[in-house]
């Protein structure tokens, strides 16, 4: 009974990426071939969903395990030796090279499926986390990783890698939820929302005596390696006219961060100052690399108000309260779709009438982007649980029948 099983398991695991396939190539979104690797699956681990890689992991114990990283080769292709101290010794998770002659082998030891729940029990799993990336960037600045790779994308490629709690994925991969920022990556839009203080309205037929001013920029990547900003909506030059200075300055953060090549969006909330909690407003953040953006979230955070901190080489604006949103950016039956950053799979299928609903939780397929050409299906419960437990991340696909 057990081997049948089993066979039942894997038969509908290659069914089921066997129709994800044709289902994309059908679907004429995308002009090149998709490779889609074994994906993930939602583990229920003591009551605590857990979004991990299908692939078999490597337990040291039944706390931890490790498995390997593998990153693009270097644009150069140069092979270079990795230094000694090429490592990060975490109590929580560590990283070391496989060998001190290939700098794109990584072993990465994190907590294990089943040991999510007592590490967090242990040890302060976001504190460690955060010390972690911390040292990814260190080892960045010295080298230690194949040119041309951004931190964040060293980091995604972990966080890809390892177990993780369905509720923290969007924190590990681009946020602290501690800082409440958000380290912006391509396949994210940020939305600017608020009320003129001069001119007339820019929304016609409103209906409405409020005059609003909305602007949109897409998170891009750059050939330099790094992210900007492009705009996809603002008004027009005959309603540009129309603005005052102070509202000016929204329509031209593409030009404001051009010279930055990594972005941190602090959204709007309390922040840790000398004189206690303190509310905060928005802010966008740029700078050169992660590690001087970290140097720059540590003076922000020292202040009894999160401003902007005045520095070479760094830009930065101070947004209205209530006036920006983030959102992910997602691909819904082929069509280019918004939704809230860390949105569950469940919120796209709220808005339909009931009878579309059950059609849809029932067909759904969700595929992740990891890189340019490989996608990752994900396996979860299609009950509306289980889309609720699927938070979506950028690039993320989803299909189903209508």
């Amino acid at each position: 009974m057990k081997t049948g099983t089993e066979f039942d398991t894997v038969l509908a695991r290659i069914l089921l990426r066997a129709a994800l396939c044709v289902l994309v190539f059908c679907s004429g979104c995308l002009h090149h071939t998709m490779l889609i690797g074994d994906g993930y699956r939602i583990d229920d681990q003591g009551g605590v969903p857990i979004l991990a890689p299908i692939t078999a992991q490597n337990a040291n114990s039944a706390e931890f395990q490790t498995v390997m990283v593998i990153l693009p080769p270097s644009r150069s292709d140069a092979r270079f030796r990795v230094r000694s101290d090429c490592v990060i010794q975490g109590t929580v998770f560590s990283m070391r090279p496989i060998s001190s002659s290939d700098s794109r082998s990584w072993v990465v030891r994190s907590p294990s499926i089943s040991g999510w729940d007592t590490v967090s029990g242990q040890a302060d799993v976001d504190a460690q986390w955060k010390l972690f990336v911390r040292e990814l960037a260190r080892l960045h600045d010295q080298g230690c990783f194949p040119s041309g790779l951004s931190t964040q994308f060293i980091r995604s490629a972990i966080a890809e890698r390892i177990p993780l709690p369905a509720s923290l994925v969007p924190i590990f991969m681009y946020s602290d939820r501690g800082e409440r920022f958000v380290d912006l990556t391509p396949g994210m839009e940020i939305r600017i929302q608020k009320v003129l203080s001069t001119g007339t309205s820019i929304n016609e037929g409103s209906g409405t005596s409020l005059r609003l001013l909305t602007v949109e920029y897409d998170v891009v990547s750059r050939h330099d390696g790094g992210i900007g900003l492009r705009p996809n909506h603002r008004p027009d030059r005959g309603q540009k006219a129309s603005l005052g200075t102070e509202d000016r300055q929204f329509l031209a953060l593409d030009q404001r961060f051009a010279s930055t090549s990594v972005l941190r969006l602090f959204l709007q909330g309390f922040s840790e100052g000398k004189q206690g909690r303190s509310k905060s407003d928005p802010i966008l953040i740029g700078t050169s690399d992660t590690a001087q953006l970290d140097e720059v979230t540590d003076l922000v955070r020292q202040r009894d108000r999160a401003t902007c901190v005045d520095h070479p080489g760094i830009a930065c604006i101070v947004f209205p309260p209530g006036s920006i949103s983030l959102f992910t950016i997602v691909w819904v039956n082929g069509h280019k779709t918004t939704c809230s950053f860390g949105a569950p799979l469940a919120s796209l299928l709220f808005p339909l009438p009931p009878p579309e609903q059950a059609k849809a939780l029932e067909s759904v397929q969700v595929i992740r982007q990891l890189s340019l050409d490989r996608y990752a299906s994900i396996e979860f419960t299609r009950t509306v649980e289980g889309a609720q437990q699927l938070l979506l991340l950028p690039g993320d696909r989803i299909d189903w029948k209508e």
